[in-house]
């Protein structure tokens, strides 16, 4: 499949007037993509906060530096905001990590992969998602990357902005599937092509 990636314009937000600017914009929109990354974790306890937040429309998507720019005030307020769809994938283990920073009441959130699950979609992850609906292969090779450094480099920006875009990009496909996937898994079961301890899954 060829790779699918963001082509708008990616903001570092590393400072407050660029914060301000950006908070502007995503206040005027009605949907905005959402993840996070932090440092990766490759030994048993160990454990990073949120080093950047991406915040995504279709044509911009702005990259939240924490180091930098606190999570706080508007920020904070922006992911508070019942009013604005913040669509994400696996959205709670995010935000989770976000009330370690700050303590905050969440709202507005769509998560793609539990509305998914809900449908009896096991493999539903961000790279599935966009291989089953767009036909596209979504690129991880920057996940476990240092997303602490002062300058990310031009291909951490890109993965960054790519995970959030992609959110709205699989939201009305994630909506308007109403396939039952429970249902789909039973009669591959009752047909012997599922044993009966395995669920209907695509594989990614």
């Amino acid at each position: 499949m060829e790779p699918i990636s963001f082509q708008g314009t990616i903001t570092v937000v590393d400072n407050l007037s660029k914060a301000e600017t950006a908070l502007d914009k995503l206040f005027a929109a009605k949907c905005i993509g959402f993840d996070t990354e932090s440092r990766p974790a490759f030994f048993k306890g160990q454990k990073f906060p949120v080093s950047i937040i991406q915040l995504a429309t279709n044509e911009e998507a702005f990259i939240f530096q924490l180091k930098f720019v606190r999570f706080a005030g508007r920020l904070v307020e922006l992911l508070s905001y019942q009013s604005i769809t913040k669509v994400g994938v696996g959205v709670q283990d995010d935000l989770r990590r976000l009330n370690e920073l700050c303590k905050f009441k969440q709202s507005g959130f769509y998560d793609l992969s539990a509305e998914m699950k809900k449908k009896g979609l096991v493999q539903s992850g961000a790279r599935a998602l966009t291989a089953r609906y767009l036909g596209r292969k979504l690129v991880k090779s920057s996940q476990k990357t240092n997303w602490a450094l002062s300058r990310l480099t031009p291909r951490q920006l890109e993965y960054a902005a790519t995970d959030a875009w992609i959110c709205l990009q699989l939201l009305e496909h994630v909506k308007n599937d109403t396939t039952d996937y429970h249902k789909l898994a039973a009669a591959e079961r009752k047909a012997g092509r599922l044993n009966d301890n395995e669920e209907y899954h695509l594989d990614e």
